[in-house]
C-alpha cells in the first residue's frame, strides 16, 4: 500500500493543471467551517478527484474525438484517497452506476434537479483541455455556478492580471477589424466583453463577418482564441519551471553512485526517453504560439486579416493541442518538484529515480492527433 501510496501522490496532486482535488478542498473548507463550501448540489460528489487523460482521437471515451478524456478518481477511502480507488471517465455509459455504488446518487424525481446541476459542472470542466483554476472559475461563472474561490486557488490579482492580458491582446484585434476612431470606443469595449462571454452571436455579427467566420462554428472559435491567450500568458509564466526540470533531467537525473552496467543503460534510456518527450511538447507549444504571435503581429501591421483569421479558423483544434502539452509539461513539473524537493541536490535513490523517470515518460506520453472538436 506505501508502494501504492507513492505512486498516486503526485498523480493526483492538485498542484498540477491535469488535476482538480474536490476531495481535498472539501475537506479544508469544511473544517474551516466556511461558507458556501459546496461545489455540488451533491455533497458525496465532492469525494473525487477529476482528472484530465490523454486518449487517442478515436477513443470513445469522449463523443466528440479530442484527444483528452476527463476522467474521475473515486477513493475508497476519502480520508486517504492515495489509498486507492476507481476511475471512471464522464462519457462512460456505466457513469451512473458507478456514482449509486460509490457515493449513494439516486436516480430518481426527487434528485432529479440537483444531479443535472452538478452534471452541468461536470460538462462544463468537460469542455476545457486542462484544469487550471482559472479557466475552471471562468468558464463555471460564466454559466452561472457560484463557487468558492478555494477551488480554484487563483488569487485576485492573478485574476485580474490574467484577465487584463487577455482583453489587452483582443482588443488590438477587435479595433483593427471594427474600425478606429475615439467614437467606437465603446462600441469595442462591448465587443471583447462579449468575445469573453462567447454567448451572443448576434451582437459578435459585426467580428463574425469581419473575420468571414462560419457563424455556427463562430462562438467555440471565439471561446478558443480566449483559451490560447491564456495559454500564452501561462507559457511564458512558466518558463522558468520548465528550464529547472530540463536542466534537472540533463545534470540530476543520474544514479548517486557506479552501478552496473545494464542498470546504467537501462536508467541512460528512460531518461533520454523523458528529455525526448520533454521537448517534444515543448516544442510543439513554441511553434504553435511563434505561429500565432506572427499571424498576429502581421494583421496589427498591415491590417491584413487574412493569415490570422485562417489560424483562428483552427484554433479549436490549437486550443486542445495546446492543453494537452501544456498541462502534460505542468504536471511533469509538479511531480518532479513533490518527488525530488527533499532529495539533496535533487539527486534521487537507483530505485526512486527508476520509478520516477518511467513516471515522467508516462506523464508526458506523445500528443494526440487532434482532430476537430465538433466532429462526431
Amino acid at each position: 500500500m506505501a508502494g501504492l501510496s507513492r505512486y498516486l501522490k503526485p498523480m493526483l496532486n492538485a498542484g498540477s493543471s491535469r488535476v482538480f482535488n474536490c476531495n481535498d478542498t472539501l475537506n479544508k473548507l469544511e473544517r474551516a467551517k466556511a461558507d458556501n463550501a459546496y461545489m455540488f448540489k451533491m455533497p458525496s460528489i465532492h469525494r473525487m478527484v477529476v482528472i484530465k487523460e490523454a486518449i487517442g482521437r478515436d477513443d470513445p471515451r469522449h463523443p466528440r474525438c479530442v484527444p483528452i478524456g476527463t476522467k474521475l478518481y473515486l477513493p475508497y477511502n476519502t480520508g486517504d484517497i492515495y489509498e486507492g480507488g476507481r476511475s471512471v471517465f464522464f462519457h462512460a455509459p456505466n457513469l451512473m452506476k458507478v456514482f449509486s455504488e460509490q457515493f449513494g446518487v439516486r436516480i430518481d424525481k426527487e434528485s432529479s434537479a440537483y444531479l443535472e446541476h452538478d452534471m452541468k459542472i461536470f460538462r462544463t470542466l468537460d469542455e476545457l483541455p486542462s484544469l487550471d483554476g482559472f479557466l475552471m472559475r471562468d468558464a463555471l461563472e460564466l454559466q452561472g455556478f457560484n463557487v468558492n474561490e478555494n477551488y480554484f486557488e487563483v488569487s485576485d490579482s492573478e485574476r485580474v492580471a490574467i484577465q487584463e492580458f487577455i482583453r489587452g491582446k483582443m482588443e488590438p484585434l477587435v479595433r483593427a477589424a471594427y474600425g478606429t476612431g475615439r467614437s467606437i470606443s465603446g462600441k469595442v469595449t462591448q465587443l471583447v466583453d462579449k468575445i469573453w462571454e462567447a454567448k451572443d452571436i448576434d451582437a459578435l455579427d459585426p467580428l463574425i463577418q469581419a473575420f468571414r467566420f462560419p457563424r455556427d462554428e463562430a462562438l467555440s472559435i471565439f471561446g478558443a482564441w480566449k483559451g490560447i491567450i491564456f495559454y500564452a500568458f501561462e507559457y511564458h509564466r512558466s518558463r522558468l519551471k520548465r528550464e529547472k526540470l530540463a536542466l534537472w533531467l540533463k545534470e540530476d537525473a543520474m544514479p548517486r553512485h557506479l552501478l552496473p552496467r545494464d542498470t546504467m543503460e537501462a536508467i541512460e534510456s528512460s531518461r533520454r526517453g523523458a528529455i525526448e518527450r520533454l521537448r517534444e511538447h515543448w516544442v510543439e507549444v513554441d511553434t504553435l504560439f511563434k505561429k500565432y504571435d506572427q499571424c498576429y503581429a502581421d494583421f496589427i501591421a498591415s491590417a491584413n486579416p487574412g493569415g490570422f483569421i485562417n489560424f483562428l479558423r483552427g484554433a479549436k483544434d490549437v486550443y486542445w493541442q495546446l492543453g494537452d502539452s501544456l498541462s502534460k509539461i505542468n504536471h511533469a513539473i509538479n511531480c518532479w518538484d513533490i518527488t525530488t524537493k527533499n532529495a539533496a541536490g535533487r539527486r534521487l535513490p537507483v530505485e526512486q529515480l527508476v520509478n520516477h523517470l518511467e513516471l515522467m515518460r508516462a506523464i508526458l506520453s506523445p500528443a494526440s492527433v487532434v482532430r476537430s472538436t465538433e466532429a462526431a
